[in-house]
């Protein structure tokens, strides 16, 4: 018995490949080819002044956009003016941000996450930069760099900038010191100069003096406390007097004894 070996013509299998080729061109045609993110322009924002060591809110908006599923902004400025703060970056919502300095350069990123769409219309962004040294500085969009959901690109390359005129802090002015000489004189000063005419009234215990003091000031004071003394040294003077006739008496008795 004879086995016969079935063989298929070789010119059978290259019109097969040719049709299988043709359906595959078929179907990519047929499949539209997804749009790059489109975009015209960019605006940048910032105060026209600042000052040392405030922080200040930079913001970047991309108009009209289309289809952007990340896009990578660039600002050139002067790393000695201007310093960006850590964690200030915002962004469209449902994506992730990143905010960069190197040397001269910020460079802003935003990414959608998995499960968020892509992007259309106006697409809005902030950073915080801190003033560091006084004078005028610029800040420039340099590149936006736009992704579309299907991995195409779009740049624009056209410049945004303004300009921040930075002031140093002021300075205090300096408070001023009282000269001691103008201080005034803690201890009231009390006349004890005497009123022509004025006469001395002694006031009554319990009327809101010490006891039997004198009314009309510290002289008739003194003047009530002479008295006593005085009439005490009238007393001394007499006694003295009368103890000196007593002895020159005595002293003539005895010289007379003497010469009898």
């Amino acid at each position: 018995m004879q086995h016969r070996t079935l063989r298929c013509p070789r010119a059978a299998v290259v019109p097969a490949t040719i049709v299988a080729g043709v359906i595959g061109l078929t179907v990519l045609a047929a499949t539209p080819a997804a749009a790059a993110p489109t975009a015209t322009t960019v605006r940048i924002a910032a105060p026209s002044s600042a000052t040392i060591g405030e922080p200040f809110d930079l913001e970047v908006t991309i108009p009209a956009t289309t289809d952007v599923y990340a896009y990578e902004i660039t600002i050139d400025t002067d790393e000695d003016a201007l310093a960006v703060v850590d964690g200030s970056v915002t962004g469209p919502d449902g994506g992730f941000d990143r905010v960069e300095q190197d040397a001269d350069t910020i460079t802003i990123v935003h990414s959608r996450l998995g499960t968020s769409p892509a992007l259309s219309g106006d697409l809005a962004t902030s950073v915080a930069l801190t003033p560091t040294a006084a004078g005028d500085t610029d800040l420039t969009v340099s590149s936006v760099v736009l992704v579309g959901s299907d991995g195409s690109s779009t740049t624009l390359t056209d410049p945004a900038s303004t300009t921040v005129s930075i002031a140093a802090v002021p300075t205090p002015a300096p408070t001023a010191t009282p000269d001691p000489t103008d201080a005034p004189d803690p201890t009231p000063s009390t006349s004890t100069t005497p009123t022509p005419g004025s006469t001395a009234t002694a006031v009554p215990a319990g009327a809101g003096g010490a006891p039997g003091r004198p009314a009309g000031g510290a002289l008739a004071w003194t003047g009530a406390d002479v008295a006593p003394w005085a009439a005490a040294s009238l007393a001394l003077l007499a006694l003295g007097t009368t103890l000196v006739t007593l002895r020159a008496r005595r002293a003539r008795r005895e010289r007379n004894g003497d010469a009898a």
